[in-house]
């Protein structure tokens, strides 16, 4: 299963058409060539290495925080598992 998740452009190289995104604190670079309008500071979806659509930043705050929620349960779940396994 792919899963495209939410990030904010914090650079653009305009000669490569590749921007740098922060997903909470880790970059990864991705192509625009999908988003030709897209600039610094604004919040989009990133699969495959391309920035596939853009996000109001209102929406973008609420996909994170489900990610956010879920990786909270399954962090939970594992720690639930390794304390069984003992």
């Amino acid at each position: 299963m792919c899963i495209a998740a939410p990030a904010k452009i914090v650079e653009i190289d305009t000669e490569s058409n590749i921007c740098a995104a922060d997903f909470g604190g880790v970059k990864q670079n991705a192509r625009l060539d999908l988003l030709p309008d897209a600039e610094i500071g604004d919040y989009v979806l990133i699969h495959a290495g391309y920035a596939i659509e853009k996000l109001s930043e209102e929406a973008a705050k609420e996909s994170l925080e489900a990610w956010d929620d879920l990786l909270e349960v399954l962090d939970a779940e594992d720690r639930e598992r390794a304390e069984n396994q003992l």
